[in-house]
């Protein structure tokens, strides 16, 4: 595409019809005129050679070529937003940057829910784009600045990484509370009878639990292997399966916990950054708010 041709000055106005759906509330948002919106969405359409949105019920919606531009769109607006804004000076109640955090699923369901009621209260306006990456593309994601946080095990190594090591959380069994075993001692014994759920994001290889017991000369053949943790939860609540997570993803659950009856040394967890970014103010105001939640305040 040939930018010359584009008023970039569009694309704030492309990005909030998108979000909003609606012309009017776009118009809302840019604190612009309806007419004025009418005006420039009349100006793309015309540069793009498509109508964009369609009237959908009182409001809009995306054709299929607004959407596959739109993550382009977007991804060029807040590095434009964040490379603009002062970093000598940052105002959470003020700012609308967007961060970019990579985390496993544990880390994101335990940080992620904690850290937008944060933001709820004081930078309504920021917004964070979480992702899984590879260990190999975090580091590289990191260094190209594509990549702003990083939680992850302790023992990733890259050039120019900076860490925060965070508490680790002790690790506790959880089953329903209608299961055989909910009002019963859990031993070593009725712990690896139990039918357990194992999370893991990979395929093939023994899951955390598989090596829980394998430390202990134990065997245990999960009865089902999931990618993330919100569906395992969901199973334990309705079958008589158990499984073990850390204690701040079982607080809340309404599900039974009950202390491992094995020595389980919780594995820690760190946050990543690349060393260019320690003096950026609102990294390090981000950094905060995520050393805060895992020290539990």
């Amino acid at each position: 595409m040939n930018l010359r041709s584009l008023d970039l000055n569009l694309l704030p106005v492309l990005e909030a019809i998108y979000a909003e759906r609606s012309l009017t509330r776009a118009s809302e948002t840019l604190h612009i005129t309806q007419p004025a919106v009418s005006n420039a969405l009349s100006r793309l359409r015309v540069h793009f050679e498509d109508p964009l949105f369609v009237r959908d019920g009182r409001g809009v919606k995306p054709t299929a070529m607004a959407e596959a531009m739109m993550p382009a769109v977007r991804d060029a607006l807040d590095r434009l937003r964040a490379g603009l804004e002062p970093r000598s000076v940052f105002e959470p109640s003020r700012s609308t940057r967007m961060f970019n955090i990579s985390a496993r699923d544990a880390s994101a369901f335990v940080f992620a829910p904690r850290l937008g009621r944060k933001l709820q209260m004081e930078a309504p306006g920021v917004r964070l784009s979480w992702s899984q990456l590879t260990r190999s593309a975090v580091i590289a994601e990191l260094a190209s600045g594509r990549l702003d946080l990083a939680l992850d095990t302790p023992d990733l190594r890259g050039q120019d990484l900076e860490r925060m090591d965070l508490p680790a959380a002790p690790y506790v069994c959880v089953m329903s509370p209608d299961h055989p075993m909910a009002d019963a001692p859990l031993t070593a014994d009725v712990f690896f009878s139990l039918r357990h759920i194992a999370v893991s994001s990979r395929r093939e290889g023994r899951s955390f639990v598989e090596e829980v017991a394998r430390s202990t000369g134990a065997r245990i053949v999960p009865v089902m292997r999931l990618p993330h943790h919100l569906p395992a939860l969901e199973v334990v609540r309705w079958t008589d399966c158990a499984m073990i997570l850390p204690l701040p993803l079982a607080e809340d659950t309404g599900l039974v916990l009950k202390p491992l009856p094995v020595d389980l040394p919780p594995p820690g967890s760190a946050l990543y950054w690349h060393r260019e970014q320690t003096g950026d103010p609102a990294l390090s105001w981000l950094r905060g708010l995520i050393g805060a939640i895992a020290a539990g305040r």
